[in-house]
Order: structure tokens, then C-alpha cells, then sequence
């Protein structure tokens, strides 16, 4: 079997250098090693990190360390078991009845020794009268003193062990709670060994002494400083001081214990080093101006790609009137001039106004809105049809009239 080959050696706790937060510890072991190089290391804590174990050997010509890992063996336990914990229990409540019952039985004797107290005989009515026994009472009064200092001494004993006795019953009452739902059902009791396979030309012959380092967390240390002076002195004494807590489940007594303000998670990687060239120097090539882009340039109009052209807005259709829908506006003719027929408006209405004909004035522009004058009323967009025929025509002047070769209008009498 794996455990009739496999040499298991104890390991004590030698030093320790606690961090700001956790600890770096050593342990030392020692054996001789057998044939095969294979050796398991007890005594390892349940907290330590498994990647932070190292080992070397410290003590031993010709070997070293080439494998170290974590296991955890699993070991029948017979200890703590429920049924252990439940007789425990029992036994403890049978002790407190007792120690309760010599409580009381002490109460009732110091009850009754207090009840003491003279009873003068009855006298007859012809007895003569009698001289009191003060003797007597006092002697009896001081054996009752006497007698409560002893029982109210015993008293205080017995009170003192059935507190105890209770507190024990208490303890073992809650590990019996406890351990009924939390015990395993094969009563199974694991610890943690480091393995190691030991290689060299002092395999199976000689003792070797091994060092184990390993990190624990749940460790710190705070500082505390200490100044002391005289009046008068122009110097002091000033004492540094750490205040260390754990709670690694090691036992730190009697170790060496170390300090340190560095932190043990961070990483201490080497750096690396750049490349030294030997030969002559050269001028640094001027920068060229362009850099790399970004990561992720490309993704950055995805989105927008995505999505597509965008819509095109629908067009608001506007009515139009049919060529020849209304008459236009009649021309005020003169006498004799021959009629000028009417043209029909164009298929498509231009609402460019001409320009103005010589000699006439343009239209003034249109007077600014009043402050707190109503805004102007909204064009009529309904269709052309029911619109009078003046509503073409209002935009621009009026059309001049045509004129005779004197120059004269031909709408009017002459003078």
C-alpha cells in the first residue's frame, strides 16, 4: 500500500514574517530519505495557499528537491463523533444533578442550623421564679456562629462547582447541537501533507533536513511607537512596537517572528531589459508623424453601416387647377382697340412674381407684427377651384392697360 512505501516525516514551525496583509511561514523537517525519494510532510496548515509552496533542502550533501505538490489525506476518525458527544453530554447533565442536589442539600442544613434558638422550660404558677442560664444562651449562640461559618463556606464550594459543571454542560450540549448536522456520515478527518520527491547521491543513506515556505492569509501587524524623554535631556528613547493578530490555526509560540510593510500578493517579476548594442552611435531616426489607429476603429460606425440609407421624406402633394378651370380676369378695353383674346394659365402656376415695369413703384414690403399684435392668419392651401379669380392675381400689380400710338391708354376718354 501507498502508505506502507511513503515515508511521512513531522514538521515543526520555525519562523514566520508577517505582511501587511498575511504571512510568509517556515517549516523545518527532518528524515531520512528513502529509496524511492518519495516523502509526505504532515503538520501543513488548512489556510496555507497551495501556490505559494517552496521547498529546498537545507541540510544534506548531494540531494535535491524536484517535485513538491498538495495533497490532503482522508483518515477514519474516531473522535468527536456524535454518538461520542451525546455520552459526553449525558454524563456532564448526570454531574450537574448531583452537584445541584449537594447545593440544596447544603441550603437545607444551613436553613435548619439557623432555625436554632433557646426554648426556656414552661414554668408553673407556683414555682418560685428561676435565674436565666445567660451562660448558656451565649454558649449556644456562638456554636451556632461557628456552625453557619463552616456551612456558608461549604456553600460557596459547592455553588462554584456547579457553575462550572453547568458551563461544561452548556459547551458539550452545543458541540452536540452543532456536530449532529454537520458531522460527516463516514466520520472522516482530512489534513493537509506536502509531497516531495527527493532526487541525489544521498538518497537512503544519510538524514536530510528540509525547509518548507508557504503563504498564509488572515495575518496582520499594526505599529505602535513609543517615545520616552526627560525633562531636562536633550534626548529620548524612542521604541517601536507591533501588535500582531492571526488566525491562520498555527500555533506561533516560540517562533521567530519577522516584520514587513510590503504586501505578499503583489508581484515581484524581474523586468526586462532592453538590448545594448556595442559599435557607433547613430542618429535616432526623425519621427515620421503617423501612429497606429486605434483598436476597435472599425467597429466604431458599425452601427451606422447597419442601418442603412435613410428614408427619403414623402412629398406633400399639392393640388393643381386644370387648364382652363377659370376664365382669367378681364382687360378694360378702350374705343376701337381691338380685343386681346385670354390666354389660358400654363399647366404648372409659377408663384415667382415678375418684375416690375418700368416707370412703377413696387409694393412696400410687408409691416412687422406689433408686439402683442395677433399672429397673421394662415394661407388658404385648399384647392385653386373654389378660390376667386382676384386671389391669382394680388401678388403682383395689376396689368397695365394697353396703350395707343400717342401714347395715351385706350381705356379711358381722352381729354
Amino acid at each position: 500500500m501507498e502508505s506502507e512505501v511513503v515515508q511521512r516525516w513531522a514538521s515543526s514551525l520555525d519562523a514566520v514574517v508577517v505582511y501587511a496583509q498575511g504571512a510568509l511561514c517556515t517549516r523545518v523537517a527532518r528524515g531520512t530519505v528513502p529509496a524511492d525519494g518519495r516523502v509526505r510532510v504532515t503538520g501543513m496548515p488548512r489556510s496555507m495557499d497551495p501556490g505559494s509552496l517552496r521547498a529546498k533542502v537545507v541540510g544534506g550533501q548531494g540531494v535535491r528537491v524536484t517535485e513538491v505538490r498538495v495533497e490532503v489525506d482522508a483518515e477514519p476518525s474516531g473522535t468527536d463523533t456524535a454518538d461520542t458527544l451525546r455520552r459526553e453530554m449525558e454524563r456532564l447533565r448526570d454531574v450537574c444533578a448531583a452537584a445541584q442536589g449537594r447545593r440544596d442539600r447544603q441550603l437545607i442544613l444551613i436553613s435548619e442550623v439557623t432555625a436554632l434558638r433557646p426554648v426556656p422550660p414552661t414554668r408553673k404558677p407556683e414555682d418560685p421564679p428561676r435565674r436565666t442560664p445567660a451562660d448558656a444562651w451565649l454558649r449556644l449562640a456562638q456554636f451556632v456562629d461557628e456552625r453557619l461559618r463552616g456551612l456558608h463556606l461549604r456553600l460557596v464550594e459547592l455553588e462554584e462547582e456547579l457553575r462550572r459543571v453547568e458551563h461544561e454542560l452548556s459547551v458539550a450540549t452545543d458541540r452536540w447541537v452543532r456536530a449532529s448536522t454537520d458531522v460527516q456520515s463516514g466520520h472522516v478527518a482530512t489534513t493537509v501533507v506536502a509531497v516531495l520527491t527527493l532526487v541525489g547521491t544521498g538518497t537512503g543513506t544519510g538524514t536530510v533536513e528540509l525547509e518548507l515556505e508557504y503563504g498564509v492569509p488572515g495575518a496582520v501587524w499594526v505599529p505602535a511607537y513609543r517615545l520616552t524623554h526627560r525633562q531636562g535631556d536633550d534626548s529620548g528613547t524612542l521604541v517601536l512596537r507591533a501588535s500582531v493578530a492571526q488566525r491562520t490555526g498555527e500555533d506561533w509560540t516560540g517562533v521567530r517572528v519577522g516584520l514587513a510593510t510590503a504586501d505578499l500578493r503583489r508581484r515581484t517579476d524581474l523586468p526586462r531589459l532592453r538590448s545594448i548594442r556595442v559599435g557607433r552611435r547613430q542618429p535616432a531616426p526623425a519621427p515620421s508623424g503617423w501612429r497606429e489607429p486605434p483598436v476597435g476603429l472599425a467597429d466604431l460606425f458599425s452601427g451606422y453601416d447597419a442601418a442603412g440609407p435613410r428614408p427619403v421624406p414623402a412629398a406633400v402633394p399639392v393640388p393643381v387647377a386644370a387648364a382652363g378651370a377659370f376664365p382669367p380676369p378681364p382687360v378694360p378695353q378702350g374705343y376701337g382697340t381691338p380685343a386681346v383674346p385670354a390666354l389660358a394659365p400654363p399647366a404648372s402656376l409659377d408663384y415667382t412674381l415678375p418684375p416690375p415695369m418700368p416707370g412703377t413703384v413696387p409694393p412696400p414690403p410687408p409691416a412687422p407684427q406689433g408686439y402683442g399684435a395677433p399672429p397673421p392668419a394662415p394661407a388658404e392651401l385648399t384647392g385653386f377651384a373654389g378660390a376667386p379669380p382676384a386671389a391669382f392675381g394680388a401678388a403682383g400689380p395689376a396689368p397695365a392697360a394697353p396703350r395707343t400710338p400717342s401714347g395715351r391708354p385706350s381705356g379711358g376718354a381722352g381729354p
